[in-house]
């Protein structure tokens, strides 16, 4: 069985842009991203979670666009038991909450009212 311990989570880009002249109303959210599985794991005992997160829309009130990479570090690895799907099932889960908070801490961070979003579908806030 395969484990994974969270080491860092950082933000790699942030953009922001708030229009106050448009009304207030609800904010289409839309998150993607990439699993970073090494081809060899002889070089680096580490996999990646990068994600993107778009807020709002260029004709919205607010606009905050956000990209993250959250770092694994495996271990009790068995060798050829390591997939996309190992990896997707065990931290992204983790890293949606990182990202989640992320988010809150950006907002206050460009003085806004914290955005507090719901937890994502999936999400687990276990380290």
């Amino acid at each position: 069985m395969v484990g994974f311990s969270l080491k860092k989570h950082n933000v790699v880009k942030a953009s922001f842009a708030e229009n106050a002249e448009v009304e207030k109303r609800s904010l289409e959210l839309g998150i993607d991203g990439n699993i970073l599985v090494p081809k060899n794991l002889g070089e680096t005992n580490q996999v990646m979670v990068k994600l993107r997160l778009h807020l709002g829309k260029d004709d919205e009130r607010l606009v905050l666009a956000l990209e993250t990479v959250s770092t694994f570090e495996i271990v009790d690895w068995v060798e050829g038991e390591l997939t996309e799907e190992i990896v997707q099932q065990r931290c992204l889960p983790l890293a949606l909450a990182k990202l989640r908070n992320t988010v809150k801490m950006v907002s206050e961070a460009y003085g806004l009212p914290s955005i507090d979003l719901p937890p994502f579908d999936g999400e687990n806030t276990e380290e």
